[in-house]
């Protein structure tokens, strides 16, 4: 049976992982490698595939405190209370430092689209975890802004992921033979406004029935939570055969999607974040 980490090996390992985590934020190139072979040094004799699941850990550890993660660190969500108390402590030790690093890196979106042709664009989903995997939060630290929230309001990333993936569409139907309906695709929250339910309108290829699209965009991985609207979650119930959430991650670099097709709550575990108070 392995080893508990200590608290100064966990401690080596979130200092590592966070510098790899604002190099992300900012753009900047490291390797991951590179890093792995400095960090066993401070080590007791951890094999590299112990180093992996920690460093999965530590994303799910951030993901569930409201923050980004390295991306192809896929969250873990098994992991130490000693290592939650580590992340949390640095996190918070940081200050404004990790804050600024995550703004930067929600804020970006390309001045040109990129390429919807490309034939690995489209990936499957993450699997939904067991409900007994997930575990309650613990007692939480004192933070200035979730990262999901922050990215959720910036209009310029969301619209730059709709009208992508209204290029994504257009693309599909070509491709199909629907030459016919690429020109009533419809990008719905610009034509129609915002509270419709979905984002676009677009058309199954085979069927020419219509297909309702709600866009989620980030600049983080695959993993990253997403805010949806009560609205958007009821017209994904009310037209779950011609609803579709396209998730478009990696949007910054070298964007990927995944399609949940349907009721949305078939998919995810949806959990209030805010509640409106009436007198």
């Amino acid at each position: 049976m392995a080893e508990n980490w200590s608290r100064l090996e966990c401690e080596a390992i979130v200092e590592d992982y966070l510098q790899m985590l604002s190099a992300e934020c900012r753009g900047e190139n490291y390797s991951k490698t590179e890093h792995r072979r400095n960090l066993k040094k401070l080590l007791r004799n951890r094999s590299d595939g112990s180093i992996e699941y920690k460093h999965q850990n530590i994303s799910a550890v951030l993901i569930r405190a409201g923050h980004t993660y390295v991306r192809g660190y896929k969250p873990a969500w098994n992991y130490q209370d000693l290592l939650e108390d580590v992340v949390l402590d640095r996190v918070q030790a940081l200050g404004t430092q990790l804050d600024l690093a995550e703004e930067r890196l929600s804020n970006f979106a390309p001045d040109r689209l990129p390429a919807t042709n490309r034939p690995d664009l489209f990936v499957d989903p993450p699997d939904r975890l067991p409900d007994h995997q997930l575990q309650e939060p613990r007692a939480r630290r004192a933070q200035k802004i979730d990262y999901v929230v922050r990215e959720a309001a910036n209009r310029r990333l969301g619209e730059s992921g709709e009208s992508f993936v209204l290029e994504v569409e257009k693309h599909r139907l070509a491709t199909a033979g629907r030459s016919d309906l690429v020109d009533r695709v419809e990008w719905t929250s610009k034509d129609r406004g915002d509270g419709t339910g979905y984002d676009l309108q677009s058309f199954e290829p085979m069927t020419g029935e219509p297909l309702y699209i709600e866009v989620k965009t980030t600049n983080s991985g695959k993993y990253q939570p997403f805010l949806i609207s009560a609205n958007e979650v009821r017209f994904s119930n009310e037209h779950a055969d011609r609803f579709a959430l396209y998730r478009v991650f990696d949007f910054s670099r070298n964007p990927n999607i995944f399609v949940l097709g349907g009721a949305i709550g078939e998919f995810v575990d949806l959990s209030p974040t805010v509640f409106r108070a009436t007198f």
